[in-house]
């Protein structure tokens, strides 16, 4: 499978869950927490609407790495894929992807002032993907164990995401 699959296979992916598991460093250790992000392809990030006072912003602008994880048991898929973090200080833009879930947390809807959008760029990424069906990879391991050989489960792949 070439990489612009894979790739493909990752921001359909996305687009399928849109909360995902974001990690960074921050001063004080691994930081991850669930977020609602909002594909935007044209420009090729991930952006996600938070607060300034939170410091999620300035620690991902810190950290020398932020990361999405995204898993679909259904379907047997994972993915970790790195990123580059960015502050987007667009108004309109905010207002374009605003949600009501975003209303939850800002009352006073996108023209609030502590609201801002970070942005996730992904750079590489790695994915697991192996059959769906617990019967056929049953199938295959006991095939695996007749033949002496290693099980085919799916795909594990490095893809560069840019």
């Amino acid at each position: 499978m070439s990489d612009t699959e894979l790739q493909e296979r990752i921001w359909t992916a996305l687009d399928a869950h849109p909360v995902y598991m974001v990690s960074l460093i921050a001063e004080d250790g691994l930081k991850t927490r669930p977020m609602s992000g909002h594909i935007d392809r044209e420009h090729h990030r991930l952006l996600f609407i938070t607060h300034r006072h939170t410091g999620i912003i300035g620690a991902a602008l810190r950290s020398p790495s932020v990361s999405i994880a995204i898993s679909h048991e259904d379907r047997n898929f994972y993915a970790a894929i790195a990123c580059t973090a960015s502050e987007v200080p667009s108004r309109d833009l905010l207002r374009q992807i605003w949600t009501p879930m975003a209303s939850a947390w800002f009352p006073n809807g996108p023209d609030d002032p502590d609201a801002t959008l970070l942005a996730l760029t992904p750079v590489s990424a790695e994915i697991w993907e192996g059959p769906s069906s617990s019967v056929l990879v049953a199938f295959k391991l006991a095939t695996a164990k007749i033949l002496g050989r290693t099980p085919d489960l799916g795909v594990n792949a490095t893809i560069d995401m840019r």
